[in-house]
């Protein structure tokens, strides 16, 4: 018995398999950027064969939520949403930025102080990002904004913790949060591998969503052509 998880909030996507007691089995990821509609499918197809995990063996779906990339939200929503129906299994919905400070915690190889934050960061354009923050105990401490960085962003991490910064919105943002209590974990970005290891906490707690109407978060409205509303 096994959980697909599907993430697709930024310009990869990439799917993963679990056993519904925790166990990580595998994960496959697309190589070209914002090809969700290409590729999707066919990883689902391949990650299924690869692990010997017959569809119908498929306990729930869990997808990344949000926020991120309108259409590649859409895309997996979607897919999810068909699988479910057809499978009649449930839908579990993962914050895609606790999966991204999961991913980030996984990234530091030392140890952890107890006073660590962890901000997950995913582009949203220009200078802004989408981000939030959890404490070491896995608790969210900042509720999911779009924030904007500027020259007085870095004010607002207090110098009485210690800061761990990840993702694709990150890097952006080096020069602007730089400082000794401020640390940015490279190569860190969102994978389905995380959104199936808190999906799988999820299953256990029976904590899955309406199938019919869930919809993804997506902060900000849909613009055409790149155009970003001010």
């Amino acid at each position: 018995m096994a959980i697909l998880s599907i993430e697709t909030s930024t310009s990869h996507c990439s799917v993963a398999i679990h056993s519904c007691d925790g166990l990580y089995i595998a994960q496959k990821s697309a190589t070209t950027e914002n090809a969700h509609s290409e590729q999707l499918g066919c990883l689902i197809e391949e990650i299924l064969k690869e692990t010997n995990t017959p569809i119908q063996n498929l306990k729930a779906v869990a997808i990344s939520k949000g926020p991120g990339s309108y259409t590649g939200l859409r895309i997996g929503t979607s897919l999810a949403k068909g699988m479910c129906f057809a499978l009649s299994i449930p839908l579990i919905a993962v914050d895609t930025l606790q999966a991204l400070a999961l991913s980030i915690k996984e990234k530091i190889i030392c140890e952890i102080p107890a006073h660590s934050i962890f901000v997950p960061m995913i582009d949203a354009r220009r200078m802004e990002v989408y981000t939030a923050q959890w404490n070491a105990h896995n608790e969210q401490i900042q509720a999911t904004n779009a924030c904007i960085v500027d020259t007085g962003t870095q004010t607002q991490f207090s110098v009485q913790y210690q800061y761990y910064i990840g993702g694709d919105g990150a890097a952006k943002c080096a020069e602007l949060l730089e400082s000794s209590h401020i640390h940015h974990i490279e190569n860190v970005s969102t994978q389905a591998k995380t959104v199936g290891d808190i999906a799988c906490a999820l299953y256990t707690e029976h904590r899955f969503v309406d199938t019919a109407y869930f919809e993804p978060l997506y902060l900000k409205e849909f613009q055409a052509g790149g155009i970003r509303q001010q």
